[in-house]
């Protein structure tokens, strides 16, 4: 047992490790956030308080301890000192002389026996307190040796008392006696008459009542004592009555009355006497049970203002949700009623109290009235201070309610806040690709981020709010707040993220729809202006020089026009895409207008342009300069010839193709128009030829040159018309034979995905052929890829410039593809074909086991079968033959146990090993579960056989080297083992007697015999249960069993403290069911080894505990911690902390 040295020792260590603590928390509160300084305080707090409770535990302890020595060593020298004065007494009774002859001798013999007697009383009244020390010795023992060690000395002490009291007594008759046969009647009477006065006085003086029981208690055996001695006296007073008597009857005359008045006088005295010692007696009784009464009662409301102070004291902290905080508001308003309904007794008993006080003239500075008043201060005092705690418990409570209650308030109301702002964030219209929409969303996003960063304040306040109650509530409360704090800080988070996801999402939206509309406001501007330019310039006068002019400006408009048509396809190209990609329907819409409205302004500005250059031709034509004219036709043609030629690269992807087609068409319209104008310059160079033959040859040149060109254009025109149309065609074909691939591809890349593979054999054909259809139709689609690829480079060879990127990566992705399905599909056929091939050879191992393990039942049983031979020779060739069969089923265990996917099985001894290491996993194969039954009913056979055969060599071989069983070794041994594992074996027996009638089967003993772990064999059980079942029913009397193991508990020697804690070290080692087991190692006396770490062991109340560092710990909670396949055995818990949590969310 720890002394108390070493506990103040251990305190101190702790004392100096929990200063090293607080300097440690200090500085983290330092470091630390605000939000968590309350939760490092608080536990700095528990772990003083948890110090500070375990030093007054010490301290309270120590106090007892330190008590009882006083008391224990005051009740011993107040006994010793009595146990000397009565050896001295007897001998000083016994050394008094015999009665004298003498009437001087007697005399001085009744004063020294009155001396002597006035001591004796003297020492008599310490008894009294010695039973009342030894009666509180006795309600603080536990032990019944303390008991009987505190009351035989009593009991003695009593005795001796009596005896001496009855010798004193004796010794006084005989002096009396003495005196009276002197003649001396007279001197006798005086000794009565001054021994009744001395009495009475005696009685008057006695101090008044006390109010303590426990001082009632010691008056009441004074005054027994002078009760004793009173009566004591009454031989002597019949004696002198019947000597007056006889002298009464002598005697006459004045001397007869005045003997007679003496005597009378004597006899009343005694009967005073009497009187006054049973009114004594009566008031000392009744104020006893008077005291006893109000101390009881007393006592009982001091217990019960105890227990409540307990109830108080043992209140948990206050609770961090609203109805916690209810609930124990409730529960406290309960106590504190309770406590006034005590209240009332407890002003009852002190007014009771008083009016004792007053009544019994108690004195101040008497024992009892000072004790009465003394526990009166203490009801007084104590019922005050529970008052004062109460009503500060029920303030403090009353704080709680309204701050659990105002946290609640706030948390629901941040909670819908969040509620309401993640709805609206889901519920927010995607970005607008539109300008002046998605501004509009980014004015409006500023609102509701503005919004949340105020919120963020709110968050903070409800954080440091939560921090507070966490510091101070309850550990589920704690729990449960926390989580709520994580919860809305977390959903907080989140929505400030989702906020900034949204903001970037609306600033690259208006990224690109500002880039989108920059372009297409500069495009629309431009042709709004020069559709403007077009409109006022229609009117042109008939002179030469400013019709060149306006003609040279306008070969700068369709220059600049020209120009933009790049501009306008990207724009156009761009507008397609928004709105394919567009969610918003106000989006499409305006898209929609866009791409009606732009093409129709260019093709508007396009006619203009074409009508204004058709119209200035025709004014130079008019103001007489048909060369001229004839030569600017000429130009257009040459332009619209290098335009249509052959070799401009016109394929592309369809949306580029398409463009090109629609300017061709519009190129076409342009050249039926100036067409009509050829005609018109035909005519005018007829004229001109038939008015004047001077220049006649070079204008029919010209017009010669003309016609030539205008057809060549014509015959070009229609050539890149159909050109143009074939790389649609071609264009289109691409695009659907590329996507139609991509969608295949894809379908086929799925099956990866499709779950693991089966473990059938048909199924895992089937699949395989499956998958080889797959292969097929890859195959097929190879043809057509290489045909969609060669079509690609077709398309690249004379492709437009724009759209060689485009066309590349469909070419490149879709080979890309096509690869890795490719790839992918003969990977997994691969598997698949493997899977199969070692499916199939795993059935045929199937079966080849199966039949061996049948074959390997069928011939264990028929061995089974055989009886046993009494060689020890042939037993011993019959173990050779199954440790071959043994050795063969453990290289067939190796086959078992890769067709079943479990564990190698563990090299073990016994069969429980044995059977846990063929556990079958694949459950859907009916083949394997046969074959792990099978496996296992085998494994059984043979380990049983193997047992059998082991005991019955041991048997032989001990039967002929003579050895017999000894009942008494084994019982001794059993017994021992019993007693070590602190077993109840009739408990256990009697588990097993289902009818109750004292007797159980053999199997049933030695399932009881074995679930002790009792280290016997089976020969012994065997011989055990010979002895016991002598009429051979099989059956055993296990009340006899038990009577025969506890014949003499002398036998059973004691166990040394060392012997024990080895003892439950192996007991606890030995659980360990590891292949590697935990290494245990005994270095020392009461020092071991366990794992890695050196411990000092010691046994406290039958509890084994481990020093680790500076601290103790059980070897089971030790073992927990260190032991990984014990470790795995601890189990967590929080589902209903979870549901109370999405109540109070879901609130």
């Amino acid at each position: 047992m720890i002394s108390p040295q070493d506990w103040r020792a251990e305190v101190g260590r702790l004392s100096e490790q929990l200063e090293g603590l607080r300097t440690v928390g200090d500085d983290l509160i330092t470091a630390c956030g605000d939000t968590e300084k309350p939760l490092v305080k608080k536990t700095i707090d528990e772990a003083h308080d948890v110090w500070q409770s375990l030093n007054r535990t010490l301290g309270e302890r120590m106090e007892r301890l330190e008590e009882a020595m006083a008391d224990a060593v005051q009740y011993q020298d107040t006994l010793q000192g009595i146990y000397g004065y009565l050896d001295s007494a007897e001998v000083e009774l016994k050394n008094m002389p015999a009665v004298g002859a003498e009437l001087c001798a007697v005399r001085q013999q009744i004063q020294d026996l009155k001396l002597y007697k006035a001591v004796m009383f003297q020492q008599q009244r310490g008894m009294p307190k010695l039973r009342q020390q030894g009666e509180l010795l006795l309600r603080k023992a536990s032990a019944e040796n303390d008991r009987e060690t505190i009351q035989e000395p009593l009991a003695h002490l009593t005795q001796l008392w009596k005896s001496l009291g009855d010798e004193v007594t004796h010794r006084q008759h005989e002096l009396e006696v003495a005196l009276l046969c002197l003649g001396e009647f007279q001197q006798a009477l005086m000794l009565a008459e001054s021994w009744l006065s001395q009495t009475h006085v005696t009685l008057d003086t006695l101090r008044p009542i006390s109010c303590d029981p426990k001082a009632i208690e010691m008056e009441l055996a004074n005054h027994q004592v002078l009760k004793d001695d009173v009566f004591s006296h009454h031989p002597t007073l019949e004696m002198l009555n019947r000597a007056g008597s006889d002298l009464l009857a002598s005697s006459s005359g004045h001397e007869a009355l005045h003997l007679r008045q003496q005597l009378e006088t004597v006899n009343q005295s005694w009967d005073s006497l009497l009187l006054k010692a049973q009114e004594r007696q009566a008031l000392l009784e009744a104020a006893l049970l008077q005291a006893e009464r109000f101390h009881s009662e007393m006592q009982e409301c001091l217990q019960e203002l105890r227990c409540t102070e307990r109830q108080l004291s043992a209140t948990k902290p206050t609770g961090g949700l609203p109805e916690t905080t209810r609930e124990q508001l409730r529960q406290h308003m309960e106590l504190q009623n309770q406590l006034a309904q005590q209240g009332a007794q407890c002003c009852v008993l002190l007014e009771q109290g008083q009016a004792m006080l007053l009544s019994l003239g108690g004195d101040k500075g008497e024992g009892g009235s000072t004790l009465t008043q003394q526990n009166l201060a203490l009801l007084q005092n104590m019922w005050t201070s529970l008052n004062d705690t109460m009503d500060n418990r029920r303030v403090r409570l009353e704080e709680a309610v309204a701050l659990a209650t105002g946290f609640q308030g706030s948390l629901q109301v941040c909670v819908n806040w969040l509620i309401q702002a993640e709805q609206t964030l889901n519920m927010a219209p995607p970005p607008s690709l539109i300008l002046d929409t998605v501004l509009l969303q980014i004015e409006q996003h500023k609102v509701f981020v503005s919004e949340v960063n105020s919120h963020r304040e709110q968050v903070v306040v409800l954080e440091k709010v939560g921090s507070q109650l966490r510091s101070a509530s309850l550990e589920q409360d704690e729990v449960l707040i926390s989580n709520l704090l994580l919860r809305v800080h977390s959903r907080w988070n989140q929505l400030a993220k989702s906020s900034l996801d949204r903001e970037q999402h609306l600033e690259e939206a208006c990224s690109s729809a500002k880039k989108f509309q920059d372009s297409c406001g500069e495009l629309w501007s431009w042709l709004v202006e020069t559709e403007n330019i077009l409109d006022l310039e229609l009117r042109v006068t008939n002179e030469p020089d400013e019709i060149n002019q306006e003609l040279a400006k306008h070969e700068e408009l369709r220059k600049c026009l020209c120009s933009k048509l790049p501009l306008y396809y990207a724009t156009v190209r761009s507008a397609r895409c928004m709105r394919d990609k567009a969610t918003l329907p106000t989006d499409t819409h305006k898209l929609l207008s866009l791409l009606e409205e732009l093409p129709d302004k260019w093709d508007s500005v396009c006619a203009k342009s074409m009508e204004r250059q058709q119209h200035l031709e025709e004014m130079v034509l008019y103001s007489g300069q048909c060369e001229e004219a004839l030569q600017l036709m000429l130009d257009w043609l040459c332009w619209a010839e290098t335009q249509l030629h052959e070799d401009q690269p016109i394929n592309g992807d369809l949306d580029l193709v398409s463009h090109l087609l629609e300017s061709h068409q519009a190129f076409q319209r342009e050249l039926s128009r100036r067409t009509g104008s050829v005609q018109a310059l035909k005519q005018a160079a007829a004229e001109l030829v038939g008015a004047g033959p001077g220049q006649a040859g070079w204008v029919g040149v010209l017009v010669q040159e003309l016609s030539l060109r205008l057809d060549r254009v014509c015959g070009l025109s229609v050539t890149k018309q159909t050109r143009l149309q074939q790389a649609l065609k071609q264009g289109e074909q691409f695009r659907n034979a590329v996507q139609q691939l991509l969608v295949w591809l894809s379908g086929a890349g799925q099956a990866r995905f499709r779950g693991t593979q089966p473990e059938e054999a048909e199924t895992l054909q089937a699949v395989l052929h499956a998958h080889e259809g797959l292969m097929e139709a890859l195959e097929e689609k190879r043809e057509e890829v290489m045909k969609v690829c060669a079509l690609g480079e077709a398309i690249l060879s004379s492709c437009h410039p724009d759209s060689i990127t485009v066309i590349r990566q469909r070419v490149t992705a879709l080979q890309t593809r096509y690869r890795e399905v490719l790839v992918w599909a003969e990977q997994h056929k691969q598997a698949l074909e493997s899977s199969l091939a070692e499916m199939l050879n795993n059935s045929i191992l199937l079966e080849e086991l199966l039949s061996w393990l049948l074959w390997a039942e069928s011939t264990q049983m028929q061995r089974e079968a055989l009886p046993f031979p009494h060689d020890s020779l042939q037993i011993k060739t019959l173990i050779i033959e199954h440790q071959v069969f043994m050795e063969e089923m453990g290289q067939k265990q190796t086959d078992i146990d890769r067709l079943t996917k479990t564990c190698q099985r563990k090299p073990t001894e016994t069969l429980e090993r044995e059977a846990e290491s063929v556990q079958p996993v694949a459950r859907g194969n009916p083949r394997l579960s046969q074959l792990c039954s099978l496996c296992q009913q085998v494994w059984q056979l043979a380990q049983n056989r193997q047992n059998k055969l082991t005991i019955a060599l041991n048997r032989l071989e001990e039967l002929e080297d003579g050895v017999e069983f000894d009942f008494d070794a084994w019982r001794r041994k059993c017994v021992q083992w019993v007693s070590r594992r602190k077993c109840h074996l009739m408990d256990e027996f009697r588990r097993m007697d289902t009818d109750q009638d004292g007797n159980i089967t053999r199997q049933e003993f030695t399932e009881v015999i074995v679930g002790l772990d009792f280290p016997t064999g089976q020969w012994e059980m065997v011989a055990v249960m010979d002895l016991f079942d002598r009429d051979g029913s099989g059956h055993i009397d296990y009340y006899e069993f038990v009577d025969a193991l506890h014949q003499s508990e002398d036998e059973c020697p004691p166990i040394s403290e060392a012997d024990k804690i080895k003892d439950e070290v192996t007991r606890q080692v030995v659980r360990c069911k590891c292949m590697k087991r935990f290494q245990v190692e005994q270095i020392g006396e009461n020092k071991y080894r366990l794992g890695q770490y050196e411990c000092v062991l010691r046994l406290v109340c039958k509890m084994l505990l481990v020093q680790l560092g500076h601290g103790w710990m059980s070897l089971n909670e030790f073992l927990m911690k260190y032991d990984p396949c014990r470790g795995e055995l601890v189990c967590v818990a929080g589902v209903q902390a979870g549901s109370r949590e999405q109540q109070l969310e879901d609130q």
